[in-house]
């Protein structure tokens, strides 16, 4: 089911005990990734699909996605970089690595230029990533404009996992972008729970 997926929202349930990234088509919640630890414990996301939430589908982390065996499918590679914009890696087994990069000048100058990356920002402006290669259209997705972090994702290429474009989503959200609620609910975390 998930695989199928083609454009979707995701928006982030945040608690003390537990993360979720919901994932939904057309207000219909689809997918889930979950964990029960908060979100800045290094335990990964479980995945679910199907019309009760309860089809197993995998392992997600910041990065990596992994196959209900943990056969690792790919991997998620970020650097930042003095004055010059990050760089990007998605890496899928059997497909070239693709770059992502922020889409249009005014999302690359606020990657580039870190006084320019604030929570309030964030707030106040949509932010947009673009992953491809010379052999793949790839993904992007959209980081919509508020306090609360919610996301549009666009599949450009049917062979990519989806797992992985969510690994590299559930990276960006966990370390370059701001949510209040994420904030207080890594504050109050039992922080022995992992």
């Amino acid at each position: 089911m998930i695989q199928s997926l083609t454009e979707f929202a995701v928006s982030i349930d945040y608690g003390r005990n537990h993360t979720t990234y919901l994932i939904g088509v057309d207000g219909t919640q689809v997918a889930k990734l979950h964990k029960d630890v908060a979100h800045n414990g290094r335990s990964p996301y479980q995945a679910f699909s199907g019309p009760q939430l309860d089809r197993f589908e995998g392992w997600v982390n910041h990065f990596q996605a992994m196959t209900p065996d943990r056969r690792i499918i790919g991997t998620i590679d970020h650097r930042n970089r003095s004055f010059r914009p990050a760089e990007w890696r998605f890496e899928q087994a059997g497909l070239a690595p693709l770059s992502g990069e922020p889409a249009g000048l005014a999302n690359k100058a606020r990657r580039t230029l870190p006084v320019l990356d604030w929570g309030v920002v964030d707030a106040a402006l949509t932010f947009k990533m673009r992953y491809r290669s010379a052999e793949s259209e790839g993904f992007e997705f959209t980081r919509h404009a508020g306090i609360r972090a919610t996301y549009t994702v666009k599949i450009h290429d049917p062979r990519l996992d989806r797992l992985l474009v969510l690994a590299a989503l559930v990276y960006f959200n966990s370390n370059d972008t701001s949510d209040p609620r994420a904030d207080i609910a890594g504050l109050t975390a039992n922080p022995f729970k992992d």
